[in-house]
């Protein structure tokens, strides 16, 4: 139950600003590993910076009680170098 049909690819050694949403109730973006937790609410935008110095694969979840698959809402964001993104 870690993995997901898209992963968010992103270049290492870059500040990089997500922005987050919800489409239905409200959800918790959370990565722990790299100290992310940001609130998604419908009809709304939130947005929050990170800079991740290495490459890996990072796991996470939501982390609000949001409904019936609440435990089935993993997230997983990978990082990689510049010119393996660019590419």
């Amino acid at each position: 139950m870690l993995e997901v049909d898209n992963r968010v690819i992103v270049p290492e050694s870059t500040n990089i600003r997500f922005i987050v949403t919800s489409g239905d109730v409200i959800h918790s973006y959370a990565c722990p590993a790299l100290g992310i937790k940001c609130d998604a609410y419908p009809g709304r935008l939130n947005q929050f910076s990170t800079y991740i110095n290495r490459e890996g694969v990072f796991y996470g979840q939501c982390s609000e009680i949001c409904g019936i698959l609440h435990s089935s809402m993993p997230i997983v964001i990978e990082s990689v170098n510049l010119s393996n993104f660019l590419t």
